[in-house]
């Protein structure tokens, strides 16, 4: 059985015995609960097992919905479930971890009926109310959607800036979807091609499967809110953001890193991990939370953004939709100061200026970085991270001090370089480190932390992230 089955674990994070370990604990717990919950279905042949991992975003801060690039990691945290076909007319998600209580939902028509609300129910409602929406509207009558059962468990750190919230909304739809037929439909997977085309997508590339590239960006637009091709998009779960989280979750590959460009999504190139350095990441325990004045503050970024397209348009008498397209003609260096320079000098339109800078700025930062990497230049890469988290700090805005304190005390500490990363406002920081010296830097990085912030002992984490598979599902016996 594939729960005891270590090359299982291995295919998907790697040989690190302390991450196998965690993840067969986490797995068993699923499946105990399961058996305990809905031992009706355990025989079923639609009893489909999923695993959904997070992601730590190496560069490309606050770019990927302005077109830009970012560079992935595609991390060991995740997210497993265990999910079968209802026999009742009711769906039910069960988290593991009993603090977070279960989602009751019943799929009725366009609108589920909510009945238990139980942690991240918002996301639950926002994939199911998307699939009946797109499903009713394409006229697939035979991919009626129906209840299922299911139980989950992550051990991804909410607030941590690894993309726990996507992963749980990819996670939902894995589970209504799996068990459903939809993910080996050919009507489905061809509703998803076709309006990944009308999207702007790329196909037949061999960087990244038809299906699987389009169903990351169709997923990302569950969460925004925004059209997909034909397909109609609703209100999202609150955050304007891109889709950098949904490409690495559903695309990564074990060790090797994603180089991608978005709006549209594309793979531009995989690179392999760095022989004699690994990736250390510590979170901080500081939640950037999703509330209402969290995300606020993540918005106002996306908002200057949007801003600053509007006022370069006016100014230079074009009609782009995205940053990216603005100072073609002009060296890639030379990007960041023509847009400082434009903006600053109209009325209050400093604010517009650094965000545009530092988006130009950081995509010059992030294809040096991934050619430094290509070519061993690890200390050029480590300079070249250090100068994004200091983008990142200086002209977003968005570090707090705990990510600040994580970042420098990194560096002391024999990094590389490091950097926070993510939304900001809280959640994580990496760095980059030689193997030989990884124990002792993990205890020093974690040692300095606490005494400074001692607070944050019982919450904050430091971790080793080898680079993992993406999503996997399969249909499973007991």
């Amino acid at each position: 059985m594939i729960v005891e089955d270590r090359n299982f674990y291995s295919a998907l994070f790697g040989d690190n015995p302390h991450i196998i370990h965690s993840k067969r604990s986490m797995l068993e717990t699923v499946w105990k609960i399961f058996r305990k919950r809905f031992p009706q279905y355990i025989r079923k042949q639609k009893t489909c097992l999923i695993s959904v991992p997070n992601r730590v975003e190496l560069l490309g801060k606050h770019t990927d919905y302005q077109g830009g690039e970012t560079f992935l990691l595609t991390g060991p945290r995740n997210f497993f479930a265990i999910c079968a076909l209802s026999d009742d007319g009711t769906s039910e998600l069960i988290n593991a971890n009993p603090d977070f209580g279960e989602t009751v939902l019943k799929l009725r028509g366009r609108k589920p009926e909510m009945m238990v609300e139980g942690e991240g129910a918002n996301y639950t409602y926002t994939v199911a109310k998307r699939l009946l929406d797109n499903l009713s509207d394409s006229g697939l009558s035979h991919l009626h959607l129906k209840d299922v059962k299911s139980v989950f468990f992550g051990d991804i750190p909410f607030g941590g800036g690894t993309s726990g919230s996507s992963a749980k909304l990819i996670t939902d739809f894995f589970i209504l979807a799996s068990v459903n037929g939809l993910l080996t439909d050919r009507d489905f997977i061809s509703l998803v091609i076709e309006n990944g085309k009308k999207a702007g997508l790329s196909m037949g590339t061999e960087e990244a499967d038809d299906f699987s590239l389009a169903l990351s960006m169709y997923l990302a637009h569950h969460e925004n809110g925004f059209d997909f091709g034909d397909l109609k998009g609703d209100r999202g779960v609150g955050t304007f953001g891109g889709s950098e989280d949904h490409t690495a979750i559903l695309l990564g590959e074990r060790n090797r890193l994603l180089y991608c460009r978005y709006c549209p999504t594309e793979v531009i190139e995989k690179v392999d991990m760095p022989q004699g350095y690994m990736i250390a990441v510590a979170y901080s325990g500081k939640k950037a939370e999703k509330t209402k004045e969290a995300m606020l503050k993540y918005n106002r970024l996306s908002e200057e953004a949007s801003a600053a397209v509007g006022r370069l348009n006016e100014i230079n008498r074009t009609d782009f939709s995205l940053l990216r397209d603005f100072f073609q003609e002009l060296p890639v260096h030379e990007r960041a100061g023509m847009a400082y320079e434009q903006l600053s000098d109209i009325p209050d339109g400093v604010r517009l200026a650094e965000r545009a800078y530092q988006f130009f700025k950081e995509t010059c930062i992030t294809a040096q970085a991934v050619k430094c990497l290509k070519e061993g230049q690890i200390k050029e890469f480590g300079t070249l991270i250090n100068e994004s988290h200091d983008l990142s700090k200086n002209y977003l805005k968005n570090i707090v001090p705990e990510i600040d304190f994580l970042q420098r005390s990194a560096n002391n500490a024999g990094a590389a370089g490091a950097t926070g990363f993510g939304a900001g406002f809280g959640g994580s920081c990496y760095a980059i480190v030689r193997e030989s010296h990884f124990t002792d830097f993990i205890e020093k990085w974690k040692e300095e932390y606490i005494k400074k912030y001692p607070q944050f002992k019982d919450l904050a984490q430091f971790d080793v992230y080898s680079a993992c598979r993406g999503v996997f599902w399969e249909n499973v016996t007991r």
